[in-house]
Order: C-alpha cells, then sequence, then structure tokens
C-alpha cells in the first residue's frame, strides 16, 4: 500500500501534471503500469539494460586508455549529479516520515536545487576547466561538459525526488525513467558522432533540457519562502552519508589511476565501470522500496522493520549472488568475443562484480540509515574512515603483487568491511535487532567466499612464463648508450643493413638510413640525428630532409635510423622481446625483426610491425620460401593505442614453432618454416612510406620510436648464439 500526507494531494501531485502535455500522458491505458512498484522496476531494469548497452560499447570506440578519461569524466558527472547537498535526503525526512506535511517545503527544497545548480554551472565548472588546464590530466572541455550535465541532472532530479519521498509511483517512474533514458541513446550518439566529449556534451543538452521541462512543472509556491542557508544547515548533516558514498564508489578508479599505466587503468576502468553499473541499478530500484520501509517503521515501535529490513537484503544478496555467478563464468568467453582488446580485463572484471555483493546492498541499504541517523557526520565517518583506509591500503598492497587484478580483489575485501560497518550502525540505530545483523553479515561473507571460489575456479590456468624460466639470458641491451660494433669496446650495433643499403626502394620506402658515425654521410645529414637517448633508453627519430640535401640521401625526402646486431650476435632459436612505444601517423613504419646471416631472403621473421595510421593493432610475420614457393604466416594482432605507452612485444623461435605475445600473453603461432633454421641476426627501425603510405599533412615529424630494451634468451643446449 502507498502511505499518503496531505502533500501528495497537493504540491506534489501538481509537480508533473502541471503541464498539460505530461499530465496528460498519466491516463493513458499504455502507461498505467508506470503506477506500480514492479512497473518501475521494470522499467528502471529496461532502462538501465540499454545503459549498460552503452557503456559496453563504449570501449569499441575508445580503446584502455581513452576509456579510462571516459570513466574519470563519468566520475566528475557523478559528482556534479549529487551536488544537492543533502536536498534528497531532505525531503526523505521531512515528506516521507511525515514531519513535515506543510507543501511549503516542496518549493523551497526545489528553490534551493535550482541555487546549488546554478552555483554549480557559474562557479565549479570554470573552476574545474582551469584545473584540468593546468594540470593536463583530463580534456578541458570535456571536463566542462560532464560537471554541467551533472549539475543540470541534479536540477532535474528535484521533482523526483518528492515523488519518490510522497510515494507518488507514477510521477516519480515517468520521471525517473526519463532521467535514466538520458544515459542510453542520447549518450551514444554523442559518443559515435563526438567522442568523450561529444559524449558528455549530448548529456549537458539532455539533462539541460529535461530540467526545463520539470521545472515548468513546479506550481506550487512557497508562502512563506525559506533562505537556502536555514535550508542547507538541515540538508547538510544527512548528506554526509550519501556524500561520502559517492566518493567511496568511485575512489577506487582514482587510485587505479594514481597506480597503473593508461592501458592497465584502462582494463580496470572496464570492469569497475560494469561493477557500478549494477550496483547502481539496484540502488536505483531501492528508491522506491525504501519509502515503504521507512513509513512502516515510523507507525510501529523502534525495531519493528528489523525482519523487513532483514528480508529485503538477503533476497537482495541471493539475487544478487545469482547473477554475479552467471557473470563470473561468462566474462572471460564474453570479453574475449567482444571485446578482444579488453580480453586482459576479465580477472579484474570478475573480482569487481563479486564486490557488487556487498556495495549494492550497501547502496539499497544506506538511504534507511541516512534518514533515521541523529548524527551522519558522526556515523559517516565511523562506517567510510575504516573502508577508504582499507581500500586504499589493501589496493596500493595488492598492486605491488597482482597488479590491476590485485587491485580488483581489494576493492572487494573493502566492500565486505564497508557492510560489517553499515550492518552494525544499523543494528546501534535499532533498525535490525542482533541476530538479524549477524544473519546478514554472516550471508555475505558466504556469499563473497563462495563466489571468490568460483572465480578462482573458472580462471584459465596461469599463462606460459615468458621468457621460459630456464632460459639463459644470451642478449640484452638497455641503451644507456648506444655503442657501435667499430666504435667502442662492447659495441653492437651497426647503423645500415648488412649488405649496406640505406633503404629498400622495393618497397617504395621514402626513408635514407642516417650512419652518424663520423665521415659515413655528408655532414648536413649527420646534423639530422637519428638516434638519441633520454631516460627511457633510445629515440629512433625520423625527419624530413631539407630539399638542398636530398642528393646528399638518394633523393629520399626522410632520414630516419636502422640498427642491426650483423656484425656482432646472432642465434638459431631463443625468445627475443623488445618494450617499445609506437609513433602515431600515417606513413610511420616501426618494427623489429630478423634476417638470416647468410643474407637469403626469405627467411625473415617480424616480431613486430606498426603502420602509424593504426596504432590499434600490430602485425606479426614469419616469411618463408621452403618448398621454392613465397609463403607468409601473418597475423593482425588487435591491441590498445600503442603510441600511448610501452609495450612487451615478443617472439619464441624454436624447431618446432614460431610463438609471438604481445604484453606477456600469446596472441599467435606458426610451424617453424624449413628454411627457418639458421642463425639470424636483429633488425630494428623507423621507416617511413612504402608499406605505410606516404604520410600526409596530419603526421607529425620529427616522429620518435621510443625503445627501452631488447633482449634474447635461449634454452639450454638447443639454442646457439654467435657473438
Amino acid at each position: 500500500m502507498l502511505t499518503h500526507n496531505p502533500i501528495s494531494q497537493t504540491g506534489a501531485l501538481r509537480l508533473l501534471i502541471g503541464t498539460r502535455s505530461i499530465g496528460g500522458l498519466r491516463h493513458l491505458p499504455a502507461l498505467r503500469w508506470l503506477g506500480h512498484r514492479s512497473g518501475y522496476a521494470a522499467g528502471v531494469l529496461i532502462v538501465t539494460g540499454l545503459s549498460v548497452g552503452t557503456s559496453v560499447i563504449a570501449p569499441w570506440f575508445l580503446g584502455p586508455a581513452a576509456f579510462g578519461t571516459f570513466t574519470l569524466l563519468t566520475s566528475l558527472f557523478q559528482y556534479a549529479t549529487k551536488t544537492d547537498l543533502g536536498l534528497s535526503q531532505l525531503a526523505d525526512r521531512k515528506l516521507a516520515l511525515g514531519d513535515s506535511a506543510d507543501a511549503d517545503w516542496v518549493a523551497n527544497i526545489l528553490r534551493s536545487r535550482l541555487i546549488i545548480g546554478s552555483i554549480v554551472l557559474g562557479l565549479v565548472v570554470p573552476l574545474a576547466m582551469w584545473i584540468a588546464w593546468v594540470t593536463g590530466t583530463l580534456p578541458v572541455i570535456g571536463t566542462a561538459m560532464a560537471i554541467a550535465a551533472g549539475g543540470a541532472f541534479m536540477i532535474a532530479n528535484g521533482p523526483v525526488t518528492v515523488f519518490r519521498a510522497t510515494s507518488k509511483v507514477w510521477e516519480f517512474t515517468a520521471a525517473a525513467l526519463l532521467l535514466n533514458a538520458g544515459l542510453t541513446a542520447p549518450r551514444l550518439a554523442g559518443l559515435v558522432f563526438g567522442g568523450v566529449t561529444g559524449c558528455f556534451m549530448a548529456l549537458a543538452l539532455w539533462y539541460g533540457a529535461l530540467a526545463a521541462l520539470l521545472s515548468r512543472s513546479v506550481s506550487p509556491t512557497a508562502t512563506s519562502p525559506t533562505p537556502l542557508v536555514p535550508i542547507l544547515r538541515l540538508a547538510l548533516p544527512l548528506f554526509a552519508f550519501n556524500g561520502v558514498w559517492e566518493v567511496y564508489l568511485s575512489a577506487n578508479r582514482w587510485i587505479s589511476a594514481g597506480l597503473s599505466s593508461a592501458d592497465d587503468f584502462g582494463l580496470f576502468a572496464f570492469g569497475a565501470n560494469l561493477a557500478l553499473t549494477g550496483i547502481g541499478m539496484f540502488a536505483t530500484i531501492a528508491q522506491v522500496r525504501y519509502p515503504k520501509i521507512l513509513a512502516h517503521m515510523a507507525k510501529h515501535s523502534p525495531g519493528a522493520g528489523s525482519s523487513l529490513v532483514e528480508r529485503e537484503t538477503l533476497l537482495l544478496c541471493l539475487v544478487l549472488s545469482g547473477g554475479v555467478a552467471l557473470a563470473i563464468i561468462a566474462a572471460g568467453p564474453m570479453i574475449e568475443l567482444v571485446f578482444p582488446r579488453f580480453e586482459r580485463a576479465a580477472p579484474v572484471t570478475r573480482a569487481l562484480a563479486i564486490s557488487c555483493v556487498p556495495l549494492a546492498v550497501v547502496a539499497s541499504s544506506l538511504p534507511i540509515a541516512i534518514s533515521l541517523s541523529l548524527r551522519p557526520w558522526a556515523h559517516a565517518a565511523s562506517i567510510f574512515i575504516p573502508a577508504f583506509m582499507i581500500l586504499l591500503g589493501a589496493m596500493v598492497a595488492a598492486d605491488r603483487s597482482a597488479g590491476i587484478t590485485g587491485q580488483a580483489w581489494a576493492c572487494t575485501a573493502s566492500g565486505l568491511a564497508l557492510i560489517i560497518g553499515l550492518v552494525a550502525l544499523m543494528r546501534s540505530l535499532g533498525i535490525l535487532k542482533g541476530w538479524a545483523a549477524i544473519r546478514i553479515i554472516l550471508l555475505q561473507a558466504a556469499a563473497v567466499a563462495g563466489l571468490a571460489w568460483l572465480a578462482i575456479a573458472v580462471t584459465p590456468a596461469a599463462a606460459e612464463t615468458v621468457p621460459p624460466e630456464d632460459w639463459e639470458l644470451a642478449f640484452t641491451e638497455d641503451f644507456k648508450s648506444l655503442r657501435f660494433w667499430d666504435e667502442a669496446p662492447g659495441g653492437v650495433w651497426e647503423p645500415h643493413y648488412a649488405w649496406g643499403a640505406r633503404t629498400i626502394k622495393v618497397n617504395k620506402e621514402l626513408q635514407y638510413y642516417v650512419d652518424p658515425r663520423q665521415r659515413r654521410d655528408h655532414p648536413a645529414l649527420a646534423s639530422l640525428t637519428p638516434f638519441l637517448l633520454d631516460e627511457d633508453g633510445l629515440v629512433i627519430r625520423a625527419h624530413p630532409i631539407p630539399i638542398p640535401d636530398l642528393k646528399f640521401a638518394e633523393n629520399l625526402p626522410f632520414a630516419s635510423g636502422l640498427l642491426t646486431t650483423y656484425q656482432r650476435f646472432s642465434f638459431t632459436y631463443g625468445y627475443v622481446d623488445i618494450c617499445a612505444r609506437v609513433p602515431k601517423g600515417k606513413g610511420l613504419w616501426p618494427a623489429f625483426w630478423l634476417l638470416p646471416v647468410d643474407q637469403t631472403w626469405p627467411p625473415e621473421i617480424d616480431v613486430m610491425e606498426v603502420l602509424g595510421q593504426n596504432v590499434s593493432e600490430y602485425h606479426a610475420t614469419a616469411h618463408s620460401r621452403a618448398g621454392g614457393k613465397d609463403v607468409e604466416f601473418s597475423n593482425k594482432i588487435a591491441t590498445p593505442d600503442l603510441s600511448d605507452d610501452f609495450h612487451v612485444y615478443a617472439m619464441r623461435w624454436t624447431a618446432d614453432e614460431v610463438v609471438w605475445y604481445f604484453d606477456g600473453r600469446r596472441v599467435a603461432s606458426a610451424p617453424t618454416p624449413a628454411d627457418m633454421h639458421k642463425p639470424m641476426y636483429l633488425l630494428v627501425n623507423l621507416a617511413v612510406g612504402g608499406w605505410a603510405e606516404p604520410p600526409d599533412a596530419l603526421t607529425t615529424f620529427p616522429a620518435d620510436f621510443h625503445i627501452s630494451r631488447i633482449r634474447v634468451f635461449m634454452a639450454p643446449q638447443r639454442g646457439v648464439a654467435t657473438q
């Protein structure tokens, strides 16, 4: 049964039906289902499902690094949606609990929201833009749009909170679904056509229009308007729980961003985004249920609602556990099938899915504690300070041993600590009886333990160790200096092909490989230094050659660099890797490869080749002429944006097979051709043109290929190295 009080027949009802266009919809037979709580739950599931769909589709367009930016901007959007400073909770206390039946509260609360929203748009947005510009961590316009969209959402959410507090289910459902709909098609359209910034620009337009629409339906006017400050004095203590809760939910993403590389954080954010969506879905459904519990508790003696709260909590835990179990089983295959770039996020996603069980229960129960707490700041501190400390400490410690997967398990541990703290508080407030609190905690612990066992059971056995543990290091170069084979003791490198060539014209390449050694090239070319050393290691740099100097470079328009170990190191069979960051731009063609010492061709092994116009994939290839016919074993590997960070490209070559690895993960293999059983040497270079096509006006020069190390390992008594 819905609860009724005088306000539900006056100001609250007129909020939505004050305009004829919206009021008429209430009487349509097709929309009567909106008046039932079950209808609201179903509607939220549908709209949230669509919202999840847009969140899931986002990685298709962005890749891990850009998705990390998208996630942090989403956090700013969510913070801005909560800047009502406790007015939602004040509406619950004044309207749902029946503390006041004065219609003035409706007008005063909504007017206060509008004032706060204006402050957010007028002051907070410019300040955030300045911070983003100074730090360079987030896009300036994207930051502005995210916060502006959140502020407009907060204003539009004003009537929704009143409908919820007064149990006006039809009105609440209609308005809430309109709010949630903004996270579906509008957000996706903005993402497709405008990228990350376009996504939040679309949200700002949607919620701005919705705020204007719902504000028009605010017909009640306060007979004695209350100034903003006295209202905030009542609301801010209630904001303690909600504000800290919102910060806690997103804190793991900011912590991970500080601990991880851009790509690793993108993988963590991928799993966190799915988990947060699930938590938000259950929290939204709970909005229509907890006023009923509050009304029941207001009419009965203290503790009378314990069984009702326990029943709701236990039911939610069981439903969540079933859903999370399915997610754990499906995560690996689904991510591999739909999001191959995020394949490494599967263990993170499983662990964060488990954290949904305690955190969703917190989300559904926290509003009850907020409404009944008389010391909200103290109570919020008692719950969230320990949870924050556990989250931060556990994520930092786990990152050292298990990277982003360890960070995700730390989030689950912190979530379990949080639910224990909340249940203890609800026991002290008389919301739960002693045994009910114990049963809730025990079920939560059992659910988390069981799901953790399932996650471990379905996680594939650890991938093969690379480099192989028993293989011996035969060659290493960390580029603390650049040693040419004929100029320095222990020198290795030669800066041109073994046969003396400075380019491969048959490939239509446009670069001339400059030899920086004395008197090897014209001084005009030598000044276009192809090799630099920085804090990360070696930089191979490509420059345009001035027109007057083209005659010194075989009339090729670009100068670049190539290094080989032909003179000093070759090997037969082994594991080789390079840690590198590639340049972006059409026409750029960085590569790391092997050729035979006897100068026949093929064979050839390409550990990695990247075309600068598509840095979200690389090519791994074995060339052969076994049997008298040219054959390629070619593999195109989907990756994050390779120009954003360093990655490890590796290849294991044995008598039986050639296997390629990316960041320690096996990505391709081929049988070893019959002509690939002889010594080969290393080459690393930055070509221009050729397969990558000529550069266009958008390609930036100088272009840099960064290399931090190159290594070769060999199996005992199997490989042969020549120094």
